[in-house]
């Protein structure tokens, strides 16, 4: 499970995730989408209930509000480009297939 400091981390990483999308800087986005990953996976720590600790689970509850938004503005960013590499691809693929079918010229 979670504790209030992964969480702090996590934010940390999607507003640094956040800001390499707004820049269209994929490498850094991909480094550090693989950290964020490897911090959840290891998040394997015993917590008392949140429900006996009232300000805590304020806090988390914000700090998780927080990643999902930044989580949707990744997506935003991320979204174009992927299609746009979907495209490429497919075209490369298609390309190769007429090739193949027709002999490369």
């Amino acid at each position: 499970m979670l504790t209030p400091t992964d969480c702090a981390t996590l934010l940390k990483h999607y507003e640094a995730m956040a800001d390499a999308a707004r820049a269209n800087d994929w490498d850094r986005l991909i480094e550090l989408e693989t950290l964020t990953v490897a911090i959840r996976n290891a998040a394997n720590h015993p917590l008392p209930p949140l429900s006996e600790i009232p300000q805590e689970q304020q806090e988390m509850a914000a700090t998780i509000r927080r990643i999902l938004e930044l989580d949707a503005e990744i997506r935003t960013h991320a979204g174009p480009f992927l299609e746009s590499t979907r495209k490429l691809l497919s075209g490369a693929v298609q390309d190769r297939r007429v090739r193949a079918a027709y002999g490369a010229g």
